[in-house]
């Protein structure tokens, strides 16, 4: 299952051609629809990046790395969509969190940090040793 469910992200792709390789230029403009790793709610993580991909012509199909890629001299199409869609989800920082507002506070959802607050203060207690206990820890047996 995808991390993003929808977005509005403007692809513009530039295709450089020359006679042994093909170049393409990928910007992507916008946002998408992300959870947010603090409050679980989603929200818009804007999206600004650049790629590179370059097609080059040979005996078979193969993928060298991210950006570089073999087609067969018979092959006359390309379908680039799952490069874009790969290259948007290389675009999303690792940890995804609501951003601050104008004033510094964060927008992440109130309730729910309250809530994950509650629970915090609650496992601590769980884990606290009985002062019992830790005297019985004193004993040394021979």
């Amino acid at each position: 299952m995808s991390e993003i469910q929808k977005g509005n992200i403007k692809v513009v792709v530039i295709l450089e051609k020359s006679e042994t390789m093909l170049t393409f230029y990928f910007n992507l403009k916008g946002s998408a629809s992300v959870i947010c790793d603090r409050c679980l709610d989603y929200f818009d993580l804007p999206i600004d990046t650049q790629f590179q991909m370059f097609v080059k012509f040979g005996k078979e199909r193969i993928e060298q790395t991210d950006e570089i890629l073999i087609l067969p001299e018979s092959d006359n199409e390309l379908n680039i969509m799952q490069y874009i869609y790969e290259y948007i989800n290389l675009s999303l920082p690792i940890q995804r969190i609501h951003p601050d507002d104008e004033d510094g506070y964060s927008q992440c959802n109130s309730e729910f940090l309250e809530k994950l607050k509650e629970f915090s203060k609650s496992e601590k207690k769980e884990n606290e040793v009985d002062p019992r206990w830790e005297i019985l820890k004193n004993i040394k047996l021979n």
